[in-house]
C-alpha cells in the first residue's frame, strides 16, 4: 500500500515553494486548513532553497478508532513525541516503501530506509528527517493497546519477515474497504502488532495449505447468508488466531477478505449472465456498500464493466 495508489482522496495536499520566506509558517496554516484535527501537525522545518517546492501528500483511513496513512513527503525536519507534544499518547509505527526516515532521540539514532519497518513510543522527543521523495504508511495505536516490553522505545524490523508481511497485509486489506473496517478489524490489527513485537507468528509450511482450504470451504458456505463476515468470524470457525489465518494466507497471493470479495465478484459475474437482477440487486446480495461500489470492485477484478459483461454475454447467446 503506497501513496497515490489507494482509494480514497487525499486527507492532505499541500505543496509550498522553497524559496517562500514564510514557507513554514504557509504550511502549518494549510495542513491545519485541510486536516483540521484529524492529522495534527507536528513542528516541520522546511529547507531554504531558491528553486523547487516542497510537496506532502497524506491519505487517512481509519480503522475501528485507528488510524493508518499512507504518506508522501519531500525533505522536511521536524519533531514528535515528549510532553504534551504530537500524539505523545502513542505507539508509531512506519513503514518504508521509497526513502528514508531518520529518528533521533537522547537515546538512539535510527534510519528507517526502503524495506524496513519500525515501531517506536511517542511519548519522548523524537527529531526526525525525511529523505526527498520519501513513500512510507504510518499507523498511530494508543500506548496502552500495545506491549513494547523487551523492545525498548523503537523496534526496527524487515517488512519481509512473517510477522511484518501480515500485518501489512491487513493494513492493505484495510485500506482498501470503502469506509471503516470497524472493530473488528481493529483488534485484529492491534493482535498482529502485537504479535510482531512478540516474534509470535506461525509459519508452518505444512499447515498453512490444510487452513487455507478450510478457510475456503468456511467462506463458500458463509458467503452469501452473512453481511458481517470478518476474519475474525473465519478464524473463530477454525479454532485458530486470526493471525494464523493472515499468516496462512499469505502465500495466497491475497489476504482473507481479498479472498472472500474475489469470491463475491466471481459470484456475481456468473449471476450477470444467467438472471435478469439489476446491478443494484446483485450489489445487495452479495454485500457490496451500493452499485457504484460494486462497479468499481467488478471493473477492478475482471477489466471489464457489469453491463459489458452481461451484454457479451447476450450477443455470444444470439440476443436472447
Amino acid at each position: 500500500m503506497q501513496p497515490d495508489d489507494g482509494p480514497g482522496r487525499f486527507t492532505i495536499d499541500i505543496t509550498v515553494p522553497y524559496a517562500d520566506q514564510s514557507r513554514n509558517d504557509v504550511l502549518l496554516s494549510e495542513w491545519q486548513r485541510q486536516a483540521g484535527g484529524l492529522v495534527p501537525a507536528p513542528p516541520l522545518t522546511l529547507p531554504r532553497r531558491s528553486e523547487g517546492a516542497y510537496s506532502v501528500r497524506i491519505r487517512q483511513r481509519p480503522i475501528g478508532g485507528l488510524v493508518v496513512e499512507d504518506q508522501y513527503s519531500d525533505a522536511v525536519t521536524g519533531s514528535t513525541g515528549g510532553p504534551n507534544g504530537h500524539l505523545e499518547d502513542r505507539v508509531v509505527l512506519h513503514a518504508t516503501f521509497r526513502g528514508s526516515w531518520l529518528f533521533t532521540s537522547a537515546r538512539r539514532t535510527s534510519t528507517v530506509g526502503a524495506g524496513l519497518l519500525c515501531v517506536r513510543r511517542n511519548d519522548e522527543p523524537w527529531n526526525f528527517e525525511v529523505q526527498r521523495g520519501t513513500r512510507a504508511l504510518m499507523l498511530h495505536v494508543p500506548t496502552r493497546d500495545v506491549d513494547l516490553r523487551g523492545t525498548g522505545r523503537l523496534a526496527t524490523t524487515a517488512q519481509d519477515t512473517p510477522a511484518a508481511r501480515l500485518l501489512l497485509a491487513h493494513l492493505r486489506t484495510c485500506a482498501d474497504l470503502p469506509g471503516d473496517p470497524g472493530h473488528a478489524a481493529r483488534n485484529a490489527t492491534v493482535e498482529l502488532l502485537n504479535g510482531m513485537l512478540r516474534g509470535q507468528c506461525i509459519d508452518d509450511e505444512a499447515l498453512s495449505p490444510a487452513l487455507v482450504a478450510a478457510a475456503k470451504e468456511c467462506i463458500e458456505v458463509r458467503l452469501l447468508g452473512d453481511a458481517d463476515l470478518t476474519p475474525r468470524a473465519i478464524a473463530a470457525a477454525l479454532h485458530v488466531s486470526v493471525r494464523t489465518l493472515y499468516r496462512a494466507f499469505t502465500h495466497e497471493g491475497t489476504s482473507v477478505m481479498g479472498y472472500v470479495r474475489r469470491r463475491r465478484l466471481e459470484r456475481a459475474r456468473a449471476e450477470l449472465t444467467s438472471t435478469c437482477w439489476t446491478l443494484s440487486e446483485l450489489a445487495a446480495r452479495w454485500h457490496f456498500g451500493d452499485s457504484s461500489h460494486f462497479i468499481r470492485a467488478y471493473a477492478k477484478e475482471f477489466a471489464e464493466t457489469p453491463s459489458a459483461t452481461r451484454r457479451r454475454s447476450l450477443f455470444s447467446r444470439g440476443g436472447e
